[in-house]
């Protein structure tokens, strides 16, 4: 932090449940607080209005967050997260390089520029894949290739929407068999707060595809996995998603999102976790020393 009259600045779209409850949290926690809308930003980088101590990134945009992270700090604001932590989890294929730089358990996943890749990439690692644009959320162009027929099924409608080939690369990754669920972590700074299990009778075990919640505890084997993702992404805010295969019971990081939603899930498993990000901006206010993810 620059001073201890410096603010912290929560940059929204627009105010979620979430957001409410954390201004509520933070404004507990006695840590002065203002909203800004990406429209305000402008004053801010301007230098127009007293530059904030540290900014809490929850725009809704991927792209929009980068960017107000991005110029937050090089005008010398320390962002949660930063933009390169988020740039990183906006991209799946960017995860699963890092995973695999520092020995972090994960599908086996794979590139492909075009669809003549796809189709080699479905055929070294064997049917089922999973196929996955690079960005997005809540499952959407998430698909499960069980044989040749929906390789060419999925190409086909591809080539009709995207005959040049511009929404590539996607991701070709190996298929893990669930046991009917997976699991949602919560990590603020470097601490796992919840886990929730994200149980569906569906193959993709998202909340918005209908899954229910339940809490589970924090197993070593979560917590580990949790602090392998921090060590490599640096202390942040994060909901860290893992999948266990129960054909070999292993335990993979499948991906980490970095503007986790909270507000519905903390109503039903009672965690709030608003109150924990509180506390930890609240330590970072007093603490400027303290280093955010990297």
């Amino acid at each position: 932090m620059t001073s201890p009259e410096a603010d912290v600045l929560l940059s929204v779209t627009m105010l979620r449940p979430d957001e409410k409850l954390l201004l509520t949290a933070l404004r507990a926690a006695q840590v002065p607080v203002r909203t800004v809308l990406l429209g305000d930003m402008a004053q801010v980088l301007a230098g127009h209005t007293a530059p904030p101590g540290l900014a809490l990134i929850r725009n809704l945009s991927h792209r929009e967050a980068i960017g107000v992270a991005r110029r937050l700090q090089l005008a010398g604001v320390p962002t949660l997260n930063r933009a390169d932590t988020i740039e990183i989890c906006n991209d799946k294929g960017l995860q699963a390089l890092l995973f695999a730089r520092h020995a972090i358990p994960h599908p086996v996943s794979l590139h492909a520029y075009g669809y003549e890749q796809v189709r080699e990439a479905v055929t070294e690692l064997g049917f089922p894949a999973v196929l996955k644009p690079v960005s997005g959320s809540w499952g959407r162009g998430v698909t499960r290739l069980s044989d040749e027929g929906s390789v060419e099924a999925w190409i086909g409608g591809r080539e009709s929407a995207d005959a040049a080939g511009k929404l590539f690369p996607v991701l070709v990754q190996e298929h893990i068999d669930k046991p009917g669920h997976d699991l949602r972590v919560v990590v603020v700074g470097r601490t796992p707060v919840v886990a929730i299990q994200r149980v569906s009778d569906d193959w993709r075990t998202n909340t918005h595809l209908g899954a229910t919640v339940n809490r589970v505890e924090i197993s070593d084997r979560m917590a580990h996995l949790c602090a392998q993702v921090v060590d490599a992404l640096g202390e942040g805010f994060y909901g860290i998603d893992l999948v266990e295969d129960r054909t070999t019971g292993r335990l993979l990081v499948l991906e980490v999102n970095a503007n986790p939603e909270f507000a519905r899930s903390s109503a039903q498993h009672g965690v709030n976790i608003a109150d924990h990000l509180a506390a930890y901006v609240a330590e970072k206010y007093s603490s400027p020393t303290v280093p955010l993810a990297a």
